[in-house]
């Protein structure tokens, strides 16, 4: 029998833009430095994986700056104590911790995992798909979507699907159509839909000013029912 997936809305400090702060996978889930317990056991209770703390370039932006899925974490070059900390928390949960150092270093905006694929910006240098390739196995396919660059903001892939901004076309992502859930908005309106869902297999939090309509979209869309 199948366990109940949990759906839950969420915010921080009053912002629902809450992937700008976390990450999560099946394995974990990561979160800015100031998160109070209440917050870090709600997100627990959802996702049902244990929940860290921790800073990026002294930020609580983890979600601008990670990216990744069950067997990857991609960061950008940070600070040494706040390298250990990712280092033990990969190592402990067994998923391989890349590095890359580049000017455009938000890599939570600029790259999204899915299945065996990961969609980048398209400003990226030829060389940084062509490693990121060679280091995962997996197909790296540049997403150009005209005014909307930022990969990881307009498309997240969600237990086994990709949800994407309404600004996607089928042809910007006709190599990976058959594992689109939805398109949509989140935060009523909002194209950055990776900023209002942070989920895994277990559950999703969704930015708490989405619409009724959009919860549904996700929900249905993502296999969340």
């Amino acid at each position: 029998m199948e366990t109940e997936k949990k759906v839950n809305l969420m915010e921080f400090d009053s912002n629902p833009n809450i992937g700008l702060y976390m990450f999560a996978n099946d394995k974990f889930a990561i979160i800015g430095i100031d998160a109070n317990k209440e917050k870090m056991k709600a997100i627990e209770n959802v996702l049902n994986v244990p929940v860290y703390k921790v800073s990026v370039l002294s930020t609580e932006l983890v979600g601008i700056f990670v990216a990744g899925n069950d067997d990857f974490l991609v960061v950008p070059a940070m600070y040494e104590d706040e390298m250990k900390e990712f280092e033990k928390i990969c190592k402990k949960h067994d998923v391989k911790l890349l590095v890359k150092d580049f000017k455009l270093n938000t890599l939570g905006n600029n790259l999204c995992f899915g299945n065996k694929t990961i969609l980048i910006n398209h400003e990226y240098p030829k060389s940084f798909g062509v490693e990121l390739a060679k280091e995962t196995g997996y197909k790296v396919i540049e997403l150009k979507v005209p005014e909307y660059h930022n990969a990881g903001a307009i498309a997240t892939f969600k237990n086994g699907k990709y949800y994407m901004s309404q600004e996607v076309g089928e042809k910007d992502v006709k190599d990976i159509v058959d594992e689109i859930g939805g398109i949509g908005t989140i935060n009523a309106g909002s194209n950055f839909v990776s900023s209002g869902i942070v989920g895994n297999s277990n559950g999703v939090l969704i930015g708490s000013m989405s619409t009724t309509v959009e919860i549904q979209n996700v929900v249905e869309g993502l296999d969340y029912l």
